[in-house]
């Protein structure tokens, strides 16, 4: 695998694996080639963005940060080895992409880290004591768990008061479907997307249907308050403001899967953007994409 400036180093064999499991299963989802998907994925710049805003919001240095859906581990690494935080992160062994954990922690030797800083469980339940962590992240994964809200609780249990809790999910209220890659309607029931994949694109609906496109701003307040009044926390954003920035300045995809009609929704969205007018629009509509959770554990 190439070099990034990252210099998160994948092996060629990791790299190759991905291409046939990730890489061949969405490529029956989006319609992009297995081979982009596959590189994209475990591509250290992808990531870089995505860890630089969350260091921004939180700084790692000395933090002890728990990920959420590790997956191969390419976040992990970069935050060990660029932000100095005390990381770990949790992948569920066998579920899914059979060889996430194997491939994350593979990962992890190749760039001389411990391994063992990958651990086999799942966000529902985390086998961490209450307050253990000052940083708790996950990035696009709480959609695919089997209990959203039990992650979140979870998530907060073992947050120190104090500590930063930083998600980034999709937004079900949302023009746009990542993994699809398609421009979807707000999803008001959850049997809307597998229709409007099945009927509308003609894919596979089976994997809208594994979603949890219940996942929203409102659903997002409300569990959230329901947490409170066993854990205390406090929202800080969902992300509004970065999506308004992102809308009003000359946008950067950050990989090569996003293309064809997403790409030019996308361009057209920011051509009729004039002062930004579309992108308060849609934030009023609590449509903005994606959702960037960030609370404090008080």
């Amino acid at each position: 695998m190439d070099a990034s400036r990252s210099k998160i180093r994948v092996p060629q064999h990791i790299g190759e694996s991905v291409i046939t499991t990730f890489g061949a299963f969405f490529e029956k989802i989006n319609g992009i080639d297995r081979t982009t998907l596959g590189k994209d994925h475990v591509n250290p710049t992808r990531y870089e963005e995505n860890i630089a805003l969350l260091n921004s919001c939180v700084p790692l240095v000395g933090k002890k940060l728990l990920e959420i859906g590790t997956g191969y581990g390419i976040s992990l690494a970069l935050i060990l080895i660029h932000y100095g935080a005390d990381a770990v992160g949790i992948e569920p062994a066998s579920v899914g992409f059979d060889d996430s954990y194997k491939g994350a922690r593979a990962i992890l030797a190749e760039n001389q880290l411990d391994p063992g800083r990958v651990i086999n469980a799942s966000g529902e339940q985390l086998p961490f004591d209450n307050e253990s962590f000052d940083v708790v992240y996950s990035n696009n994964v709480l959609e695919h768990t089997t209990d959203p809200r039990q992650v979140l609780r979870e998530a907060v249990r073992v947050l120190k008061p104090g500590g930063t809790l930083y998600v980034e999910v999709p937004n079900y209220l949302s023009y746009f479907e990542g993994h699809y890659m398609i421009p979807q309607p707000p999803i008001l029931w959850r049997g809307l997307l597998p229709a409007w994949v099945r009927w509308v694109y003609r894919r596979d609906s089976g994997f809208a249907k594994t979603l949890h496109t219940e996942i929203n701003p409102v659903w997002l307040r409300k569990r959230l308050r329901e947490i409170n009044t066993e854990f205390p926390i406090e929202v800080l954003t969902l992300g509004e403001a970065r999506f308004l920035a992102r809308l009003a300045q000359p946008f950067k995809f950050q990989t090569d899967s996003v293309r064809g009609i997403a790409r030019k929704a996308i361009k057209l969205i920011q051509a009729l953007n004039w002062r930004n007018w579309v992108g308060r629009l849609i934030v009023k509509a609590q449509g903005h994409y994606p959702i960037i959770l960030v609370a404090i554990r008080r």
